[in-house]
């Protein structure tokens, strides 16, 4: 399938991440007609590969922050942070990077395998999508 590179951005967790437009075909809710989407999607490198002739120079590039090259750059860590029930909605079980600004303070940091394991067994826990949990453990979590 042929994409549109949007940007691409160097990864906390090392790497890069490819943000691709790919056409798709969707129903328009208020007309009800088939119609040409573009769905875009975070993407690692080993599912992109540069069409032949065609050159990168004109892509947004955002490097990792200075703040992020520091020893911990390369830390594989993760925190689970119990949300609890209220004002009517069911509590859940959210698993953040170590350094996720959401993950909560003073809660036992786990290493990969256990937060895979409380993504796979704990009944509707979720990576958080605003760190990069959902990107790094999203292709890694069981999908039955």
């Amino acid at each position: 399938m042929l994409g549109v590179l949007h940007e691409r951005r160097c990864w906390s967790l090392g790497g890069w991440m490819y943000l691709v437009g790919l056409p798709m075909w969707a129903t328009d809710s208020a007309s009800e007609q088939v119609e040409p989407r573009e769905y875009r999607v975070w993407l690692p490198p080993d599912h992109v590969r540069r069409p032949e002739g065609v050159s990168y120079d004109d892509v947004p590039t955002v490097p990792l922050p200075e703040a992020n090259q520091g020893d911990d750059s390369g830390r594989w860590g993760w925190k689970v942070q119990r949300v609890p029930p209220r004002q009517g909605l069911s509590g859940g079980v959210v698993v953040h990077v170590w350094d996720c600004q959401e993950a909560p303070e003073g809660n036992e940091e786990i290493d990969l395998y256990a937060a895979l394991e409380v993504l796979n067994t704990v009944a509707g826990a979720v990576a958080c999508k605003e760190c990069d949990a959902a990107v790094a453990l999203g292709p890694l979590i069981d999908p039955t």
